[in-house]
């Protein structure tokens, strides 16, 4: 058996390693898809979701304008912090991002 054949054999024996993994992998994911819809999941809003859906809308509207402010702010310090050269002023600008990406995109991860 010369090496050409060698790497075919083990490319197609790879092959059907990795159809075999996918397959038991589905098998898994469906299992637990059924096992969700027994317990009572079934892709509806339970019935007082709309509460907490106005309380966050509610939060994410109170706290905009202090978002705009804090990033107005954020932008003039962490500018000054880039222009004297600290070298941390990367990382505060990423964290205050970070936080006012949470934020606003709070509903989406409400809902």
């Amino acid at each position: 058996m010369s090496i050409r054949d060698t790497r075919r054999v083990a490319r197609v024996a790879a092959g059907g390693l990795c159809a075999l993994l996918v397959a038991s992998y589905s098998l898994l994911v469906m299992a637990h898809a059924d096992a969700l819809r027994a317990a009572g999941v079934n892709g509806e809003a339970p019935g007082n979701a709309g509460a907490i859906k106005a309380f966050v809308s509610a939060i994410t509207d109170n706290a905009l304008w202090l978002i705009g402010t804090v990033a107005t702010l954020a932008i003039l310090v962490i500018g000054g912090l880039f222009f004297f050269g600290h070298s941390r002023a990367a990382d505060y600008a990423a964290k205050i991002a970070v936080g006012a990406v949470i934020i606003v995109s709070a509903p989406g991860i409400a809902a």
